[in-house]
């Protein structure tokens, strides 16, 4: 609720507007941000044998050819719409081969699709659903992410005790708490499009940082989230629908949306994300059984 307080006094600062105004002026530049930081991502993905991401293995050498068909295409303005359609079918292989749980810690890729669907679009309407499906997309999936933490900390606590110098010194269940915390936050924050240009410089600034540890894995993962952060930075809120902050007018509403439909969407993805853990860990189990040889007094 406080944040929502902050974000009105700050944009009275005369030196914030002066940054606004700039960056509004360049907003054109969005669109060209997006298709380089997309086109950069498949082809580390293609030169490396991947799928969008670092962790996702390309099934095969089609899909390799396939990702730099799309890359090709957002070298032109015109081909760029093709190129969303190509990202998203992109996507929808890596649900048929990874599965759609484990896909959802890269939704981000089903708005930047998106984004770049509309890119030619020559209804107002039609284009400005890029903007907030990008917002959503990004958010929802660092809220997933920091789910993924509180879940399952195992997995992030393996990762800090191979890198001790992430905690800054701190307990590392501690320091997986408070980064858990952090992008449940952030992603929420990105979702109803709140203080989205000052988080969207502190998110690439800590990506940056990341950098630094795990090198060019860390490069070839973040590269579209980079790009995804300076378009909100260029494009701000939008201006052709109104954003989840904005719904209410007055100052004590829009706190009190911020702070209770914080809680009562971290209950549901907490709900949602153990179901759906669940039942992809039942149908894994049964592929396994089905999988298995017969025992041996069978044979």
């Amino acid at each position: 609720g406080a944040l929502v307080f902050i974000d009105q006094q700050v944009q009275t600062v005369p030196l914030y507007q002066r940054i606004i105004a700039w960056l509004v002026s360049h907003k054109a530049q969005a669109i060209v941000v997006m298709r380089v930081g997309m086109g950069m991502t498949l082809l580390f993905a293609w030169q490396s044998d991947r799928l969008l991401a670092p962790d996702l293995v390309a099934p095969s050498a089609l899909v390799g050819w396939l990702q730099f068909g799309v890359a090709l295409l957002l070298l032109l303005p015109i081909t760029t719409p093709l190129a969303g359609v190509g990202v998203l079918g992109l996507y929808v292989i890596g649900i048929a081969n990874f599965g759609a749980f484990y896909m959802l810690d890269y939704f981000a890729f089903v708005g930047i699709g998106v984004y770049l669907m509309g890119a030619q679009a020559g209804n107002d309407r039609i284009r400005g659903l890029r903007l907030p499906a990008l917002y959503f997309s990004v958010g929802f999936s660092l809220m997933w992410l920091g789910l993924e933490k509180i879940i399952y900390p195992q997995w992030g606590v393996y990762i800090l005790q191979q890198n001790p110098q992430l905690t800054l010194g701190l307990d590392v269940n501690l320091f997986l708490l408070i980064a858990a915390f952090v992008e449940l936050a952030l992603g929420y924050l990105l979702i109803i499009c709140l203080l989205e240009r000052p988080l969207a410089l502190v998110v690439t600034l800590v990506f940056f940082t990341t950098t630094l540890v795990f090198g060019k894995v860390e490069i070839i993962g973040h590269t579209i989230l980079h790009a995804a952060l300076i378009v909100f930075l260029l494009e701000g809120p939008g201006n052709i629908y109104p954003t989840p902050i904005n719904i209410h007018k007055r100052l004590p509403l829009r706190m009190a949306f911020s702070a209770v439909n914080f809680v009562l969407l971290l209950f549901i993805l907490l709900a949602a994300y153990s179901g759906v853990a669940q039942l992809a860990y039942q149908q894994n189990t049964q592929t396994a059984v089905i999988e298995a040889p017969p025992p041996l007094a069978s044979r």
